[in-house]
This record gives structure tokens, sequence and C-alpha cells, in this order.
């Protein structure tokens, strides 16, 4: 007799029918780029140099205004020599008003020879409306238009200067001419590496804060 009944099936195990894990991705964070540190470090070692040209720079300026100061001092030594005063008596001529003119041209130092302007124009003894008890030698006196910018005492007319003291009033003013443009020349150097520096620092400063915004890794 056969009984058609399903029969029992002990033992087995089923296939576990389980999702497939879903595999857990991790975000990643973006590795700050080497290539931006680097270019930072770039900027910082051009405005370190920027700076150094700057203070190598600024002695040689105060080098070169102060050989003018001392080559401008001997020309008014030498200019400003004293004259020999005398006694008002006899005949004499009256400058008036004053010895010279106000003003006074600033010579050209690289190029003018005060030899060519020297003016021996006094005869005899001669005096001002300054000097109402004093007159001098005309003999010893002179005028000369590309020295008069270093005249210290107006009330008084200036020593006639020799060949050699010209001269040497010639080569201060040469080195007074080179001093003076060298000092220019590295005061416009200077503001250029400061302009220079300013941007380099700015876009330093843009860059710091562009990588503080970046996360690290």
């Amino acid at each position: 007799m056969n009984t058609n009944q399903p029969s029992a099936v002990f033992g087995r195990r089923g296939r576990d029918s389980r999702a497939p894990a879903t595999a857990v991705h991790h975000a990643t964070r973006p590795a700050r780029p080497i290539g931006h540190i680097v270019f930072l470090l770039g900027l910082t070692g051009l405005l370190l140099m920027v700076a150094g040209a700057i203070f190598w720079t600024l002695p040689a300026i105060g080098k070169a205004n102060a050989e003018v100061a001392r080559s401008k001092q001997k020309v008014v030594e030498i200019v400003n020599q004293p004259v020999t005063h005398l006694h008002r008596s006899g005949s004499f001529t009256v400058f008036s008003p004053g010895w010279f003119h106000p003003g006074a041209t600033e010579p050209d130092f690289n190029n003018v020879d005060i030899r060519t302007t020297q003016e021996l124009t006094y005869e005899g003894h001669v005096t001002s409306d300054l000097n109402p008890t004093e007159m001098f030698n005309g003999s010893e006196l002179e005028f000369n238009a590309m020295t008069k910018y270093f005249y210290t005492d107006r009330t008084l007319p200036k020593k006639r200067l020799s060949d050699t003291e010209m001269v040497e009033i010639n080569g201060l003013y040469r080195v007074i001419g080179h001093d003076e443009q060298a000092a220019l020349m590295r005061w416009l150097v200077v503001i250029g590496l400061a302009v220079v520096g300013f941007c380099l620092a700015s876009a330093l400063f843009l860059q710091i804060g562009r990588t503080r915004q970046l996360p690290a890794a």
C-alpha cells in the first residue's frame, strides 16, 4: 500500500539565503598637494631674498650720502675762507644792496669747471652797505656763480681762489655728482624691491589662507 506522502528529509540544511554584504566605502579626504607646499616655500624664499637685497642696499646709500656730505663740507671750507678786513679810509667802491643777489644756482656737479666761471671784477678797495666801517682789497676777492651755492655768510665778499683750489673743488664736485646719482639709483632699486616684496608677501598670505582651508589628509 503506497502512501503518497512526502517523506520528511532529516539532516539537511538548506542554503542560507543571505543578502550579500554591502561593502562599506570610507570617504577619503583629499591629501594636501605637495606642489602647493613647495610653492609656499618658494614664495617664502623669494621674499627673504628681496628683504636681504633691501638691507644690503641701504648701507650703500648711507655711505654715498656720507661721502656727499663730506665733499660738500670741504667745498664750503674752501669757498668761505677768511678775507682781509680793513678800516674804511680813502677812496673805495660801495656795492649795494649787499655783495650778492639773492638765490644761487646749484652747479652741474658732473660737468662744471669753476675755473671758467670765476669773475675778478673787484678793483681797488671795495665794501658794501652791509659793512659800514670796513673795506676790503679787491685784488683778493672774486665772484663765482658756480660756487655761490656754497656761500655761507653773504655779508662778506669771497676770497679769490687759486687754480689749485679750483681744481680741488672740481674734483669734489665730481664726487658729489657721482655719489648723488648712485644714491638715487639705489633708492630706485629699493623702491622696486619693496614693491616686489609687497606682491610676494600678498601672494604668500593668500596661499597660506588657501592652505588652511584644505582639510588635512
